[in-house]
Formats: C-alpha cells, structure tokens, sequence
C-alpha cells in the first residue's frame, strides 16, 4: 500500500505538471479558458502534495515534466506548503466561483480557497487560513455553500453535488467491465466506480477489511439532542449492535436489505458512504466528499481561537454544526461545560478536537488533524492510546511519518530515508 499511494500520487503529480508545461503551446478561443485549466491542474497537484506531505513529510517536490533519469531533491514539509500556498492563490485567481451541472468534478474557486486553508492551518499560518474562511463564510462563499439540513445528505448517492460540498470526486456505474480493473486502467470505458463500500462493509456482508473503534459510538451517546435523542451522526456513521433500538423512529435501519444484526459484540462497521443496495455490488458509484463546509466551520472556528480566543465567531461557527443535527449550542449543552469551553482558549481548543471527530469521523480529515495538533509528546499518545489500540506501537519521532519506498531512496542519492526507519 505505501508503494501504491506514493506511485500513484506522483503519476497524478507527473501529468498536471505535463499540463502545465505544455499548455502554452496550445491555442485556446480565450484567456478565460487557458487560465481555467491552468487553475484545475494546480489545484489538483497541490491536491495531491498535500496528501503525500501528510504521509510522508520530506518528498521530492518535482515541478516539471520528470524522467526516469532524474533524481529530484528532498523537501521538508514546510517548503512543500510554501509552493502549495503559491500555486493555490494562482489557482483561485484563475477558476471560476461556479460550474454548470456538466462540469461537477471540476475544482472551482471555493474549492481551492478550502484547499489553502487546509494547507495553512497545517502550516500554523491561522490569520491566513482566516482570510480564506472569510471568502468561503461571510463573503462571495455564502453564496454557495452551506450546511445541508439532512448530515446524511453528505454521504448519499443520490445527493451528491450538493450546497454543503466544495470539492468531491465524481463516481459512476456508467460501466462495469468486469470484476477487478487492474489491467483495464487504460480502457476508456473501465470502470469508474469506487470499492470504499465493499471493502468496509460488515463481515458476511463485504470485506470487512476496515472496522471503526468502539470509543466512536460511546462519544457519539454522551450528549443527547434538545428532545432527548441520540446524535443522529451516529446513525449514519456506522453499525452496531446497538443501533436498531438507538434509533427506534429510523425507517431505514436496514443493512443491505437484512435486519440489524446483533451478535457483532464491541466490533463497529463502517456506514458511512454504504447505499441501499440489495445485494450488495462490487463497486459503488457514491461520489467521495474530499472538502466539505463543516470542516471548513470547525477549522475556521479552531484558527480563530488560535489567534484570539474563542471568539463569538468561533463558538458560532461550531454552533452551526451542533444545531444541524439538533444538538444544543455550546452554551446550553448538558453534557460540556458551555461556560468554560466558550471563554477559555485552551478548553475550546480541546473541545474542538472532539466535535471534528464525530462531524467528520471516517471521514479521511482524522490523521491530518492529529498531524496538526502534535504527536511529538507521550501524554498526547497516551491519551490517543487509551480509545486506539493502534497507537500502543506509536514511536514518537517515527510513526507521524510512513517509511519512503526503499526502492526510491536507492535510486535516488538526493533523498533519504525518513528518520528511525
């Protein structure tokens, strides 16, 4: 898996700078057009570095058409932010704010003004990456963007597309050429379908080769709506063996068609991005929601902190998202000290950390926000240790970061393996 992420991360990487170092021998009917383009590729390559810098840290950071003969140089993280940050303000400049229907998929300007505050939050550049929550919040953004009223909505394949998402990778069953595409990758008509289903799926169901920890429905119960109910994110979050009577009033607490099930003991399931389909099919045509607007909220309210405190924006901002699925604000909340949490830096801080994790959990963001916060001393692990199991083998100063493919760094005298590996 880590030589697949790396090689197919850098394909991506290879093509958008061929784009880009070509496109000028190109006639276009419009500067409008070229600049559009020249927009979506640096988009889309900052994209891409921003998840291999997530992974690895220190990458070669190639820029232009590369061959087999190069041996680019090794760059900390803080370079890589430094080049994403300059080609994200390029991008926005050159994308449009919107796209007609036959262009989803396509990054637009929110989508990269959303991509340059992740980067800047991961940078601990908070007044920039404010200035970017400013456009996508209260300004041109809120023209676009929303929560939607149904959190469900975000991961449903029949509401894709929709007010809450600003950058979603488009998925299709337009056509099923068989079983496993791997050697079909250069047909134009392979499939364009997703496996995310199949393989987090319940055992008996799909592969089972992803569970969730049990540490997520506790924190999803701990705090009940304004009329007494469980946090409906948890619902749509994962399975359980206590599910079918958590949500009693649910019409669909069906799983691919069968009743809950309820001999899983303490194991959890995945259901986020799972549809109603019976039986269920080897791929799925559910678009992956990659930027959507309450992460942008919760970051937006975490950087304000950082730089003043919680601020009546930032408790408004994580507001928002607690009365979408009809928690009570942060004031009024049974369960948090509202008192504390919205006039003491720290104790927000904190507190966001924990309303990321049930907005967004499974959601792809959770490694990235660890990352951001600090893994580098014990009490952090330990704290993550005793809800993950996974962390009780974390070496601190090692395991924030994978291993390079050994094969690269062979071949490569300009790029050294990662420290302690």
């Amino acid at each position: 898996v880590n030589v697949k992420i790396w090689k197919e991360h850098y394909t991506a990487v290879f093509r958008a700078n061929q784009v880009l170092d070509n496109i000028d021998k190109v006639t276009f009917s419009s500067d409008t057009h070229k600049n559009d383009l020249v927009g979506q590729v640096k988009f889309l390559r900052s994209f891409y570095y921003f998840y291999l810098t997530a992974l690895w840290d220190n990458i070669p950071l190639v820029l232009k058409t590369s061959s087999a003969a190069d041996q680019p140089a090794q760059k900390t993280p803080d370079e890589i932010f430094t080049q994403l940050e300059t080609d994200l303000t390029d991008a926005i400049a050159k994308l449009p704010s919107t796209r007609n229907t036959s262009e989803y998929g396509r990054p637009t300007k929110g989508s990269a003004y959303a991509l340059l505050a992740k980067v800047y939050m991961q940078h601990h550049k908070y007044p920039d990456a404010i200035k970017c929550f400013e456009w996508l919040v209260d300004g041109e953004g809120k023209n676009y963007y929303d929560l939607t009223s149904n959190y469900g909505d975000n991961f449903s394949n029949k509401t894709e597309n929709n007010k809450e998402s600003l950058y979603e990778i488009q998925f299709s069953l337009m056509n099923r050429v068989g079983f496993d595409q791997t050697d079909n990758y250069r047909d134009p008509n392979a499939q364009l379908g997703t496996q995310i289903e199949m393989n987090q799926a319940p055992a008996g169901v799909g592969w089972d080769n992803i569970e969730a920890r049990r540490w997520l429905v506790d924190y999803y119960k701990r705090e009940k709506t304004v009329d007494n109910k469980n946090d409906i994110r948890l619902f749509y979050s994962v399975w359980y063996d206590q599910a079918g009577t958590d949500f009693p009033d649910r019409p669909d607490t069906m799983i691919y068609g069968a009743k809950w099930r309820n001999d899983w003991g303490s194991r959890v399931f995945i259901k986020k991005y799972s549809t109603d389909a019976n039986p269920l099919y080897y791929w799925n045509d559910n678009n992956f929601r990659s930027l959507r607007y309450a992460d942008i909220l919760l970051l937006y309210a975490e950087a304000l902190n950082e730089v003043n405190g919680p601020t009546a924006k930032a408790v408004e901002c994580v507001n928002r998202v607690r009365q979408r699925v009809n928690l009570p604000t942060l004031e009024n909340s049974t369960y948090y000290n509202g008192a504390l949490i919205t006039t003491d830096k720290t104790a927000f801080r904190e507190h966001v950390k924990i309303e990321r994790g049930l907005e967004l959990s499974l959601e792809c963001v959770r490694w990235i926000d660890l990352k951001r916060w600090g893994l580098d001393d014990q009490a952090t692990i330990n704290e993550l240790k005793s809800r993950d199991d996974d962390f009780s083998n974390f070496v601190i100063g090692k395991s924030s970061r994978m291993p390079l493919p050994q094969t690269e760094v062979d071949n490569n005298p300009n790029l050294h393996q990662n420290p302690r590996y």
